[in-house]
């Protein structure tokens, strides 16, 4: 893509043309049969309630039985459920455990007292198996089990998510009632995108190398090309990589201006299903950030290297990428990443294509897939660096700046912040903000805390609320 050295003419075969004409004209869119009584066990008729001789399987008709579930407990009748709500089927093991505690109130849930042959294995839905109701050895729990979906594990978030985004390496600090504390780079230390222009052959080629190092990629596609047309890329919209935008044409001047960045968008979103909101300028040329917005982008890539830190005025326009030297070494990249993670900033990483394609395919600069890919690895490894697509890192950026700039209103012992997002933003996008030790909500909602300690804000919702 950017800086070729060959003419985009020669690149720029009959079927691109065609490729031309039809998208002006779709122009610009988008265990048995009866052992069903279980851990509910309704602590055997025996008076002295030692769950007899047998050892107990919870009754021939899983109503309790006449022999008991197990030891059956101190209670002369063992209050485990009048039917022996364990699971109407009973399961084919359910091992109760050994002491099947039903406790008192036996609530089942996360304790799982009704034992583990159901879906928690409540045992009835109060259960109490009497003053011990020791459950028995096996305690056929049921296949279904009573326990409920969330069981009674208490208020405890557990691993909310719903950003998809890496975890970070740790649990994060606290932060405070009185702001918004959004994590840098989604609780990482740096964050590094790295990014494919002009769909080459010795990209294609190297397709299923790149997907096996388990990483999102940013392709930038020239969809004038009929390279644009190889069914790698609907395989990789299907393993979570980013289709961006790299204009139909390819040309430093574009022909008809925002015409050929919305003819891109048009095939993009025709032949992958998918809408694109970040674009690389071809060359790297002047000529498209001004065309951004016009062309509904949230961002534009340019070829000039820097790092992006958090809440910095960096265009977003005109984003910076470092692009390696021809048959760059190793430590190439690891150096730009290192110098990334030191700084706390974000490194874009271009390559064009690779060395030793079966096809000599003319990519700007192509370095050696075994470099490229050391250096990926060496990221990894570092465990405290966001690899992130293009857009996902650039909407947590500019979400980021947003929430810092919104406007805050108290009322009632709960504060308020609300604030506008860029135009052309994408849906579904989320940030990351340290817990303030007080609820946080969005329009009415509870936002769950996870485990790590932070909690994911819907950017969409446009505003949150803490306390009372």
């Amino acid at each position: 893509m950017s800086n070729c050295t060959r003419s985009p003419l020669i690149r720029f075969p009959l079927g691109a043309a065609l490729s031309l004409l039809l998208a002006a004209g779709l122009g610009c869119s988008s265990s048995g049969s009866n052992d069903d009584a279980g851990g509910s066990g309704t602590g055997g008729a025996s008076s002295s309630g030692t769950g007899g001789s047998s050892s107990g399987t919870g009754g021939a008709k899983a109503t309790g039985g006449t022999s008991g579930s197990g030891t059956g407990g101190a209670s002369a009748t063992g209050t485990g459920g009048a039917t022996g709500t364990g699971g109407a089927t009973g399961g084919s093991s359910g091992t109760g455990g050994a002491t099947g505690t039903g406790g008192t109130t036996g609530t089942g849930g996360a304790t799982g007292t009704g034992g583990a042959g159901g879906v928690k294995g409540t045992g009835g839905a109060t259960g109490t198996g009497g003053a011990t109701g020791t459950g028995g050895v096996k305690g056929t729990g049921g296949a279904t089990g009573t326990g409920g979906a969330t069981g009674t594990g208490g208020s405890s978030s557990g691993n909310s998510n719903p950003s998809g985004y890496s975890p970070p390496p740790a649990a994060v600090a606290a932060g405070s009632a009185t702001s918004v504390t959004v994590l840098n780079w989604a609780g990482f230390k740096a964050a590094v995108s790295y990014n494919f222009d002009d769909d080459n052959d010795s990209v294609i080629a190297a397709y299923p190398t790149l997907e096996g190092l388990g990483v999102p990629f940013t392709f930038y596609l020239w969809t004038g090309r009929t390279e644009a047309m190889s069914s790698t890329w609907p395989q990789a919209v299907k393993d979570g990589h980013e289709m961006g935008n790299h204009t139909m044409s390819h040309m430093s001047t574009p022909p008809g201006g925002v015409a050929d960045i919305t003819a891109a968008t048009s095939f993009i979103m025709q032949h992958l299903g998918v809408t694109p909101y970040t674009m690389a300028a071809p060359n790297g040329s002047s000529s498209y950030p001004p065309l951004t917005g016009s062309a509904n982008m949230m961002t534009n890539r340019g070829v000039s290297n820097a790092l992006v830190m958090p809440n910095d005025n960096t265009d977003p326009t005109n984003l910076p990428c470092f692009i390696p030297n021809a048959s760059a070494p190793t430590s190439d990249f690891n150096n730009q990443v290192d110098t990334a993670q030191s700084a706390g900033g974000w490194r874009v990483i271009l390559v064009h294509g690779f060395n030793g394609s079966s096809n000599d395919d003319g990519a700007y600069q192509p370095v050696n897939l075994t470099d490229y890919t050391a250096g990926v690895t060496h990221t990894k490894g570092l465990g405290n660096v966001w690899i992130g697509r293009m857009v996902d890192v650039a909407s947590y950026w500019l979400g980021q700046k947003a929430i810092k700039s919104a406007t805050m209103t108290a009322s009632g012992g709960s504060t308020t912040w609300t604030w506008t997002l860029p135009a052309h933003f994408p849906p579904g996008k989320y940030v990351r903000i340290a817990d303030p030790g007080v609820a946080v909500s969005q329009k009415g909602t509870a936002v769950p805390r996870n485990s790590l300690g932070y909690y994911e804000l819907a950017l969409d919702a446009l505003s949150v609320t803490f306390g009372p």
